[in-house]
């Protein structure tokens, strides 16, 4: 075979080959094409997990109800119920306030409610929780509308109560001392603000003694069960005058104590000895707790 007849050959079947590739199976003459079908939607678990309206995320979508179980578990119940039924404060099922908007909810949880038990739980306003979080528990709140009642359990007879003792002479309390030894630091020589005191206290110290001082966490392995709230605040601790009561408190936050118990779960933190705060920080502090039980 020549060079020529060669080449001839090789074109041939290079345009054989591309003539195939572009017409792969094609069809016989006088049949309808296929249609061509649309992608169909790829099917998840998420409307089942979800379970369908009752858990839609808050309107706006800026919260996560998810994310807002555990907060709710964690700060809300012991007032509103584990299933948001109630108990100390109101239910918050089928509940036609947290229906009507986010504003108003979001408003409640940050600020609290003045002269009720609900208190402010943003962290400015001497709360435990971040804006964040709040939205979080606002979303969440949303998947208890629309959901059944539950049935109110049959309530037990009242138990006969006992006599009260004759009213007698207030007997004189030394204030309560921490376990960790040690006199006041230098924060009892400082001017307090009550104000910027408050945002610290949400920082630092409402975790553990509650929004605005009024609920203490449980504390397995004590004797009391659960941190003391500082609002209102130990009464052999309370004190007419500013400066003992001053005194009183910054021991404890100075040096930190360790609960009576077998096993205390939380302890006091040494915020003073161990650089944790500043000594002005903890003057602010204070006057802020000062200022949650007037005397």
């Amino acid at each position: 075979m020549t060079r020529r007849n060669g080449m001839i050959l090789f074109v041939t079947l290079f345009i054989i080959l591309l003539v195939v590739a572009c017409n792969v199976n094609p069809q016989p003459a006088g049949l309808t094409p296929v249609p061509t079908l649309a992608p169909a939607p790829t099917l998840t678990l998420l409307p089942a997990i979800q379970g369908g309206a009752a858990a839609a995320p808050a309107a706006g979508g800026t919260g996560d109800p998810a994310a807002g179980v555990a907060i709710f578990e964690n700060h809300c119940t012991s007032c509103h119920g584990i299933n948001g039924e109630g108990n100390v404060g109101p239910t918050l099922r089928n509940d036609a306030f947290i229906a009507a908007g986010d504003a108003g909810v979001i408003d409640t949880v940050s600020n609290g409610r003045p002269g009720t038990v609900m208190p402010a739980w943003l962290m400015a306003n001497g709360g435990p929780l971040t804006s964040a979080q709040i939205l979080n528990v606002v979303a969440f709140l949303h998947t208890l509308q629309n959901v059944p009642v539950i049935p109110k359990p049959t309530p037990a007879p009242e138990e006969a109560t006992e006599t009260p003792p004759p009213p007698g002479p207030t007997p004189t309390l030394e204030p309560a001392k921490p376990s960790n030894p040690g006199n006041p630091g230098q924060a009892v020589s400082l001017t307090g603000n009550a104000d910027r005191g408050k945002g610290l206290f949400g920082q630092s110290c409402a975790l553990c003694h509650g929004p605005e001082g009024v609920l203490g966490v449980p504390n397995p392995g004590t004797e009391d069960g659960s941190v003391p709230p500082l609002n209102p605040i130990d009464p052999t601790i309370a004190n007419k005058d500013p400066k003992v009561f001053t005194q009183n408190v910054d021991v404890f936050v100075e040096h930190g104590s360790v609960p009576d118990g077998s096993a205390p779960t939380l302890l006091m933190p040494n915020f003073g000895d161990g650089k944790i705060l500043s000594q002005q920080d903890i003057a602010d502090i204070i006057a802020y707790v000062i200022s949650l039980n007037p005397q």
